[in-house]
């Protein structure tokens, strides 16, 4: 009986051929449950349905405006029925889905910090994408959360930490203080609402320098071994000189630990 060897040629040919042959296969399986998971359907009627969104901020939150034309929300028709006319909408964060839209305004909470892209497509009440011509109708917001730059945010934790003193309600703690012989930093309070002035610089950590983040991380950790020394004094736990004298240590502690960093970035 004859034997023949395969050249590594050979080999290489059948390697090569199953890679693309996989490669396809993935593609269309990607194809597939894409379909399968978001599956569209055409507009067939003369009104082509519109969708318009604005964004409206109230307060801390944000109000999802969606105005429709052509179409029609319908909560109580869901599951029952298939076409491109009645539905509801899909809001979209960053590509991920968050929810359902049934009325003209939702509240959102909550956005990430940086870059965002906000989207809402229209969907049947069998869950089906409404599309003319195989694109999507939907309608898409880009927004920066938060809507101020890292210089802003400097500014506005600065004017933020000087009403911790010198609001009608910091000038009542600071008159109180006093009064037992107390500076207006010797209180929980107060050194709370420095920590939380600096909240606003937190979304533009990633902004900054090596040294102002390091400075920015060590005085948020003081600042919170801080006020948990001042609760303990409030709370008759410790006396007023040793919160003093632990106090001290905590402030020299900044200047230390900043010392320490900088010797390490310089390196």
């Amino acid at each position: 009986m004859k034997h023949t060897v395969a050249t590594p040629y050979f080999f290489l040919i059948i390697f090569f051929t199953t890679n693309i042959f996989a490669h396809q296969d993935q593609e269309e399986r990607i194809k597939f449950w894409k379909e399968y998971y978001n599956p569209q359907m055409e507009v067939t009627q003369e009104k082509i349905p519109e969708i318009k969104i604005t964004l409206h901020k109230i307060g801390p939150f944000y109000q999802l405006h969606t105005d429709v034309k052509n179409f029609k929300f319908t909560p109580d028709r869901d599951m029952k029925d298939n076409n491109a006319w009645t539905g509801y909408g899909k809001l979209y964060i960053n590509g991920k889905f968050i929810t359902r839209v049934y009325n003209n305004i939702i509240f959102l909470k909550s956005i990430p910090i940086g870059q965002n892209e906000i989207k809402v497509i229209l969907s049947s009440n069998m869950d089906h994408d409404i599309a003319m011509n195989k694109k999507l109708i939907s309608d898409q917001i880009d927004i920066r959360f938060p809507d101020y730059n890292f210089a802003e945010a400097r500014a506005h934790a600065y004017d933020l930490f000087i009403m911790c003193e010198f609001s009608d309600e910091g000038k009542a703690r600071t008159q109180k203080l006093a009064s037992y012989g107390l500076n207006a930093n010797e209180s929980s309070e107060y050194l709370q609402c420095t920590r939380d002035s600096n909240d606003v610089i937190k979304p533009f950590v990633k902004e900054m320098s090596k040294a102002q983040k390091a400075h920015f991380n060590i005085v948020m950790e003081i600042l919170e071994k801080r006020i948990n020394l001042w609760k303990s004094f409030e709370n008759n736990q410790i006396s007023l000189s040793k919160a003093r004298d632990k106090n001290q240590l905590l402030e020299e502690d900044i200047d230390k630990h900043m010392q320490e960093t900088m010797r390490k970035i310089e390196r």
